[in-house]
C-alpha cells in the first residue's frame, strides 16, 4: 500500500517580535518592508503607484514613529498585513483573501522573514493563528 503524504496549507502568518520591542523600531525598515509585501504579493499598484505607495508609508511611518500601530493598508486587497489591537506585543499578521488553493502566503511569509533576518530584526513566525477574524471575514 503506498503512503500518501499529508499537505497541510496554511493558512495566515504571524509575525512576532521581542517583547521589549517597540513600534518606533519598525520606523528605519518599515518603507522597505511595506514595499516588498506588496510587490511578493503582487500588489503594487500599477496606476499611480509610486504616488500611492509614499502615502502608505507616510501614514504608517507617523504612527509608528510616535509608536503606536500603524493603521494599515490595503484593505481590499488580496494579502492583507494587520498589526492586531488587542496585543500588547508589536507583532502582525499577514493572510490571504483569496481561495487556499490560490493562496501563497507560504512563500510570502518565507520572502518577509528573510528580509528581517538580513536586517538583524529578530522575530518568530507562528502559523494559523488567525482563525476567528478570517471567519468573520468570510461571512
Amino acid at each position: 500500500m503506498d503512503e500518501m503524504e499529508l499537505v497541510v496549507k496554511k493558512r495566515n502568518s504571524l509575525f512576532r517580535f521581542p517583547e521589549d520591542m517597540e513600534y518606533r523600531d519598525l520606523v528605519p525598515v518599515f518603507p522597505e518592508l511595506l514595499d516588498l509585501f506588496m510587490r511578493i504579493s503582487d500588489q503594487y499598484p500599477e496606476d499611480s503607484g509610486e504616488e500611492y505607495m509614499e502615502m502608505l508609508i507616510r501614514l504608517n511611518l507617523k504612527d509608528l514613529a510616535q509608536n503606536k500601530k500603524p493603521m494599515g493598508h490595503n484593505r481590499e486587497a488580496r494579502y492583507r498585513m494587520i498589526f492586531p489591537l488587542e496585543t500588547d506585543r508589536v507583532e502582525f499578521f499577514v493572510y490571504p483573501r483569496i481561495s487556499e488553493e490560490e493562496s501563497e502566503i507560504d512563500v510570502i511569509t518565507q520572502k518577509l522573514s528573510d528580509f528581517f533576518d538580513e536586517k538583524g530584526i529578530e522575530h518568530e513566525v507562528i502559523w494559523d493563528q488567525m482563525r476567528s477574524l478570517m471567519k468573520k471575514e468570510k461571512k
